[in-house]
């Protein structure tokens, strides 16, 4: 079964629940002092089977002025407008402003019901459906069907029942495979069930047994049980008006407002980048002027900064504006939007949210007016690029980058689509030219390091991020790896150098370095401590440890523990010796070590034995060592 909905309109006390219960037989009228005071309050729901097969689900809005809230909460989702016009009064003040809500939420489908016909002559009402049509034009519901009903004689409601069956045949299905979002309506609790939260299911589906998250309270129950339209169901879709029952959630933590959706894709947000447009009888609107802002169910104060530089916005003027809430709303891209004066209530504008969470990267006005502008028609893959783009060599996590975009349940396909033009590592997401950017800076750092280090063979990664990285360590390495594929750098686990060949040591650099290279030599496996090479030489200690790196580096040295090196020729004459001795012995203790390595004391024995090991020659078995014998 297809589902549409429906949502009404129009001034108060124009009929708009009498007619939804003379075409389905529900009063959406729920509330005691809706009952007394023969008004709607909030939002009312009904259903209409149609004989095509479609589901129409209607969303009843109340006309009172002071309500207004309630009705762009209900308009917000909706298929197509049921416009309600009473015969008797024609068009009135919440007419209108219902009519610009439905205009500025997208709505761009309906049809117009003139109501209690049977209360004027019907030249009276032929005048009003005239009235109404010319009221009509340049709106979204020029030539719209006009249908005169009475819901008191049933006059008319067959015809209006066709043509909304006419209307919903030709709205596309919605589809189903996309992020879950329902935003909340109403809380309440059922006896015997606990907590169950309503509202009208804008996109993807949802299943008993599912978790989703509840925003922005950022809870991730299970869904205990679903209804649509009052019967019980396994699973619910967009376009359906839904019921879900909670686990673990108290009905006190929940306000309309809020948002059940799949987990992962959305988060609310305290400031956002939007188009907004204001009517054309709006008052003007000066920079940081404090508005009622409506997405979604939500209704919450906020200040809205003009970013065209101008002080105010001229009624019917469109531009980009920054608003900062007062508290968070969740929504994404593309989400449509009203806007009311704060004080008098009435409606000034609206128009499309571009980026939901702009995050707290700090830009210019201009800077933020040029990327808005970019972003205004470009679809999710630009998106995509473009965000990646502007982030350059800081790259974007995946998480944030779906909040980026439309369609975020599609974000693997979209970025497929641009190929090699994006890269990823560890879940962080780079453009090409941001990743060019930082090879061009590692490049750079490289070049000086090795310029000032001359007796460097290779530079730390570490040492390499503390300079052109502020981001995750595990980050940068894969990001190396990458670079070094077309870069003018090698990396290994020992680090990271260039592949020009370095330019050749100082005569002076070389003669220290031969001096501290023949002391280890003379000493063979005792040799001197870098104060004792500083002492014979009187070399800078810092260059001495310089040397001494430079030799380890290029494999003449070999540690054998932190403040401990031989040269390459003692540790393979060790070796040598060590594996001799056990050509007649199964065992070698320390005394025979000591023995076999011409007498050197425990201070020498213990490290150089553990270094035999650590070379997989020996192994140790309590207090002996044996040979480790080869596979």
């Amino acid at each position: 079964m297809r589902y549409v909905v429906l949502g009404t309109a129009g001034h108060i006390d124009h009929g708009k629940t009498t007619l939804i219960k003379a075409l389905t037989g529900i009063d959406t009228d729920r509330l005691r002092e809706e009952k007394e005071r023969g008004i709607t309050i909030d939002l009312g729901f009904a259903h209409l089977d149609l004989p095509n097969g479609l589901r129409v689900g209607i969303v009843d809005v109340p006309g009172h002025e002071k309500f207004v809230r309630n009705m762009v909460a209900g308009a917000w989702g909706i298929d197509l407008v049921l416009l309600v016009v009473a015969a008797d009064e024609g068009i009135m003040p919440q007419t209108k402003e219902h009519l610009e809500i439905c205009e500025l939420l997208g709505v761009s489908r309906g049809l117009v019901a003139i109501t209690k016909v049977d209360m004027v002559e019907p030249e009276m009402a032929e005048l009003c459906a005239h009235e109404v049509e010319d009221f009509l034009k340049g709106t979204f519901l020029e030539g719209a069907p006009v249908v005169q009903v009475s819901s008191v004689t049933g006059k008319g409601l067959d015809l209006l029942l066709k043509e909304i069956e006419r209307l919903c045949s030709g709205i596309p299905s919605r589809s189903h495979d996309g992020v879950f979002r329902l935003p909340v309506d109403r809380a309440f609790i059922m006896k015997g069930f606990g907590v169950v939260i309503t509202g009208t299911a804008i996109s993807g589906s949802v299943a008993i047994g599912d978790e989703v998250e509840i925003l922005p309270l950022h809870k991730v129950p299970r869904i205990r049980g679903i209804q649509v339209h009052g019967s019980s169901v396994d699973k619910a879709y967009s376009g359906q008006r839904v019921a879900i029952n909670f686990k673990g959630i108290e009905k006190e933590e929940i306000e309309r407002g809020f948002q059940v959706v799949t987990p992962g894709h959305l988060r609310e947000s305290t400031f956002m980048d939007l188009h907004l447009r204001l009517v054309g009888d709006a008052p003007k609107l000066k920079d940081l002027t404090p508005v009622h802002f409506h997405c979604g169910t939500a209704n919450v104060v906020g200040r809205v900064k003009i970013l065209s530089g101008k002080p105010v916005m001229l009624p019917g003027e469109g531009g980009f504006v920054r608003i900062h809430l007062d508290s968070p709303v969740v929504a994404a891209p593309q989400d449509p939007f009203v806007v009311r004066r704060f004080s008098p209530v009435v409606t000034i504008g609206g128009g499309r949210v571009i980026d939901s969470n702009p995050g707290e990267e700090r830009l210019s006005r201009a800077k933020l007016l040029e990327r808005l502008e970019k972003l205004y028609n470009l679809d999710d893959t630009g998106r995509i690029e473009a965000f990646l783009s502007w982030a350059g060599e800081r790259g974007m996590p995946l998480e944030k980058l779906m909040l980026k975009v439309v369609e975020s349940h599609r974000i693997r396909e979209l970025l497929k689509r641009l190929g090699d033009r994006i890269v990823e590592v560890e879940g962080h997401l780079f453009h090409r030219e941001g990743v060019d950017s930082l090879k061009k800076k590692v490049e750079g750092f490289l070049k000086e390091f090795f310029e000032s280090n001359p007796l460097e063979q290779r530079c730390s990664r570490e040492v390499l991020a503390q300079n052109v990285w502020q981001g995750d360590p595990k980050i940068f390495n894969g990001l190396l790896e990458v670079m070094a594929k077309e870069a003018a750098f090698e990396v290994s686990k020992e680090g990271v150098k260039l592949k020009t060949p370095k330019k050749g040591l100082s005569q002076e650099a070389q003669k220290g370095i031969a001096m501290v290279l023949a002391m280890h030599r003379r000493a063979g496996l005792t040799p001197p401590s870098v104060k004792e090479i500083v002492a014979k030489t009187k070399l800078p200690e810092p260059q001495v440890k310089a040397f001494i790196k430079l030799l380890l580096d290029t494999k003449r040295l070999v540690r054998v523990s932190r403040d401990y090196c031989i040269t390459k020729e003692a540790a393979n004459d060790l070796i040598r010796r060590v594996q001799g001795f056990f050509s007649n012995h199964s065992e070698m203790r320390v005394s025979d070590f000591k023995e076999v390595a011409g007498g050197v004391s425990r201070k020498y024995a213990v490290p150089l034995l553990e270094f035999l090991d650590g070379q997989g020659v020996t192994y140790r078995a309590g207090d002996v060592r044996k040979l480790r014998k080869r596979d």
